[in-house]
């Protein structure tokens, strides 16, 4: 019975709870130090963003404490049994009334008295012997494995259910709506590929599917991956971010065993070296050599791909094997695939690395033959100039000189008689050995009719049109080397090139080049000028950060600095709104004794026009116009600072700024003393925009007989006539006459134009202009004519009228004054404005003057 009772007990232990789901799996935890402290989480789906916090010990020792809670309770239910149910403190005889109790404890008292205690109880050590031990034993062991089986069962459900909740991932709302997102890309890469924003999605939504949906990549279909390869393959990306995007497209395809196209292997080869992974790329490349030269698609990519890569990676000799090897499989190939093996040979060091560049180079040429364009003698010039082979490159430009004008001076003719060849020069006849034979200085000779400035400059103008203005600083130092001394304007034009860089190495050798050539003119101007004193010093500041490579003709003697110096400097220095060294600039361009001219005074003005300082504006304009002579840019600034001034709108004002006419008739007077030539140039010169402009002032200076007066006579000197824009700005302007009270604060001007009483303005006076259009056409129609039959010429005649007698009958309603009286105003004017001779067209008519 005791046996059955501890079998009991056993089965009636706790019950053991399990969670419904745990992404927890079982761990050792005895890694790490003592003092170490492991933290483990877990999530409700491998999906989810929520995690908390967890004890993966924590069920078993909750079994733990509830065993050796059963435990203690058996022991103490053992314990009572060994003393019986009338022991005095069994629960039979604690269950009994206070005083059944006190009887019954009496009464046993009496009978243990009376028969003395009772035999002693077999303890629990003689219950249990051997016997009943290995009973015991079995089957706490068939339950121990019952229980191990149990677990392993309830693992592998739970791996089960991991790997079912993984799969399913697919159907979450968040990866379904990654994965809609990313065929609507798709959908529209397919439908507008040259769209770089859907190019950008296609990318995002198949990163984000992918990270969501484990399984994602495998799942696709083979035409969806090539797809989004093609979309970033061609993507308007930088080098590194597309060489980034193919590596990992490459490695998604390899993790479900698909393989790439050959034109996926090519551009993803390309990628790797385009961003900087040339030796990978190379392992790449070769490790699909067996692969790629059994297929026909793509071959002669494949291996000029392979030709590109050695050469980049300083082994021109294996390229050049593999081009030669490639040319001489197909005559049919074209040979510019040696060109990058031309400059790698160029980068190599020694005298024999120059001499295989230059009978590759000649085999090249023999090669092409007419075929030869200016892009190949540009890139092996450059590739050999930077690579520092000034003589090479020099004579490889000299061949693209000579191309088609003197064959005689040809690098193929210079080697062909050295050698004493005859009859057409074949690619096989050129080799290391002829060509030090003859001897490389003799071949690469400049003739002395290119010995000068401006062959040398002819080359610095295409490099610098190239963007190469590196290179064109080497072509200096190549005129330095060969006793040729560069002007002024070949350094002006490099300074000019750097500026326009705009990197802080570009712009801070521009300075320095450009401050040194002025120390130069300062110098030798006070060595003629002041001989006793000392020569004032250059100081400029320069970034701090030194250039990685000063040309070495910057630590020449430089040419002096002219005037361009001065205004390429001025130039930058307005353009970034340095003051200071604006102010600087002036000091030293007195301190060189140079005369500034109008390009110079012009970006002075505009940088005061750009502040809005008018009284600076015109105080420098009269100053420097006293030595300098304007031009039509100099005016044309001066009518911008003028619609400042005249617009009452606007908080600038000075009231030294001359007026509309006055303004006006300075122009004028400059343009009368200008000889015919030049006449001639600023007529044609004469922008619509300045036209434009000027009526604008003279409409904001509310002058109506000043504004007739300048479309008459703008329209006999420049040839310009009203147009709709020039009767839009007219009529604005005399709707504001009329309809602004006089007075008007500045900061109302602006708001008064929007409001009805000015809308009803403008359409009264856009009446009156269509009233008198109507009664012209009406009198070319009197006339036999109509508007549809007049050329642009007599058209703009016909706009001018209207438009004089428009601004007539205005001045004579505004003031009122006859017709009469009002030409003897506009005479006025046009004599203020120096244009006295001008025909201001006839005064009104009959029909016309009604309308005053």
């Amino acid at each position: 019975m005791l046996r059955q009772a501890v079998r009991g007990a056993y089965y009636a232990g706790p019950s053991i709870s399990r969670r419904a789901f745990s992404a927890v799996t079982a761990r050792r935890l005895d890694y790490g130090g003592p003092n170490d402290k492991v933290n483990f989480f877990e999530q409700e789906t491998p999906g989810s963003k929520k995690r908390r916090k967890i004890d993966p010990e924590a069920e078993d020792k909750e079994e733990r404490e509830e065993v050796e809670g059963e435990l203690t309770k058996l022991q103490q239910e053992l314990k009572v049994l060994e003393k019986g149910p009338f022991a005095p403190d069994s629960p039979f005889i604690q269950g009994l009334p206070e005083n059944d109790r006190k009887i019954a404890l009496e009464a046993l008292r009496k009978y243990d008295e009376e028969h003395g205690s009772a035999e002693p109880q077999p303890s629990l050590d003689d219950v249990f012997d051997e016997e009943l031990d290995n009973m015991l034993k079995e089957e706490f062991e068939g339950l121990a494995l019952e229980q191990e089986n149990w677990q392993d069962s309830a693992r592998e459900r739970r791996k089960l259910a991991a790997k079912r909740s993984s799969e399913a991932k697919v159907v979450n709302p968040e990866s379904q709506a990654y994965a809609v997102r990313f065929k609507k890309a798709l959908q529209k890469f397919t439908e507008n590929e040259s769209d770089e924003r859907t190019r950008q999605e296609v990318w995002k939504s198949y990163r984000r599917c992918k990270q969501a949906m484990p399984g994602f990549v495998g799942a696709l279909p083979p035409n969806v991956l090539d797809i989004v390869w093609e979309s970033q393959a061609t993507a308007q990306l930088s080098k590194a971010t597309r060489s980034t995007h193919l590596q990992t497209l490459a490695e998604d395809a390899s993790s479900v065993d698909r393989p790439l196209a050959t034109p996926q292997i090519l551009s993803y080869i390309d990628a790797l070296h385009q961003g900087g992974a040339t030796t990978q790329a190379l392992e790449q490349w070769e490790s699909y050599q067996a692969e790629l030269s059994q297929k026909r698609e793509d071959l002669e990519e494949y291996w000029m791909q392979g030709v590109r890569l050695f050469a980049a990676e300083s082994n021109p000799q294996r390229a050049q094997d593999i081009a030669l090897a490639f040319l001489a499989n197909d005559r049919s190939r074209q040979p510019r695939v040696l060109i990058p093996v031309i400059t790698a040979w160029g980068r190599m060091p020694g005298k024999d690395a120059e001499v295989k560049a230059w009978a590759l180079y000649l085999q090249l040429k023999t090669m092409l033959g007419p075929d030869m364009t200016m892009e190949d003698y540009d890139q092996i010039s450059i590739g050999l100039l930077t690579a520092g082979r000034l003589d090479t490159a020099v004579a490889i430009f000299k061949d693209m000189m000579v191309t088609g004008q003197d064959p005689a001076n040809d690098s193929t003719a210079l080697y062909k008689a050295a050698l004493g060849l005859a009859g057409n020069l074949h690619a096989s006849c050129i080799d290391e050995r002829a060509v030090n034979k003859v001897s490389l200085s003799a071949l690469t000779m400049l003739p002395r009719r290119f010995q000068n400035r401006f062959f040398y400059a002819s080359w610095m103008k295409k490099l610098i049109g190239m963007g190469e203005v590196d290179s064109a600083a080497l072509v200096i130092e190549l005129m330095y080397e060969r006793g040729v001394r560069p002007d002024a304007k070949h350094l002006n034009g490099l300074i000019a090139a750097w500026l326009r860089d705009g990197s802080a190495n570009a712009r801070n050798k521009a300075e320095r080049l450009a401050w040194s050539m002025i120390q130069h003119r300062i110098d030798a101007a006070w060595k003629r000028f002041q001989p006793a004193e000392p020569t004032p010093r250059v100081q400029v500041k320069h970034d701090e950060a030194e250039p990685s490579r000063i040309p070495k003709f910057m630590k020449r003697e430089v040419p002096h600095a002219g005037i361009e110096t001065f205004s390429i400097l001025l130039l930058h220095y307005t353009r970034r709104g340095d003051d200071d060294m604006v102010k600087y600039l002036v000091k030293c361009l007195g301190d060189a004794h140079v005369q500034p001219n109008s390009y110079f005074m012009n970006h002075l003005l505009y940088a005061e026009l750009r502040k809005q300082d008018i009284r600076s504006l015109w105080a420098k304009f009269k100053m420097m116009s006293t030595s300098v002579r304007p031009d039509l840019e100099t005016y044309a600034c001066l009518w911008d600072c003028a619609k400042l001034q005249y617009d009452r709108g606007r908080t600038a004002f000075d009231s030294g700024f001359p007026s509309a006419r006055e303004l006006y008739g300075n122009m004028v007077q400059w343009y009368s003393h200008l000889s015919p030539r030049a006449q001639r140039t600023t007529a044609e010169e004469f922008s619509k925009e300045l036209y434009d402009q000027i009526v604008r002032c003279f409409c904001l200076s509310k002058d109506l007989a000043g504004t007739l007066v300048a479309l008459q006579s703008m329209r006999t000197v420049f040839g310009f006539a009203p147009d709709d824009t020039t009767a839009r700005m007219i009529v604005l302007q005399v709707a504001r006459l009329a309809g602004v009270p006089a007075g008007t604060p500045k900061h109302r001007l602006r708001r008064l134009s929007s409001t009805p009483r000015s809308k009803e303005s403008v359409g009264q006076v856009s009446r009156l202009l269509e009233m008198l259009g109507d009664r012209k056409e009406l009198a070319l129609k009197v006339q036999g004519l109509s508007l549809d039959q007049l050329d642009p010429h007599e058209k703009e005649e016909y706009q001018l009228e209207i438009m004089a007698s428009f601004l007539r009958i205005v001045i004579g309603r505004t003031d009122g004054l006859g017709p009469e009286r009002i030409e003897e105003k506009l005479t006025q004017a046009a004599k203020e404005m120096q244009v006295s001779g001008i025909d201001l067209g006839s005064s009104l008519g009959v029909d016309d003057s009604k309308l005053l």
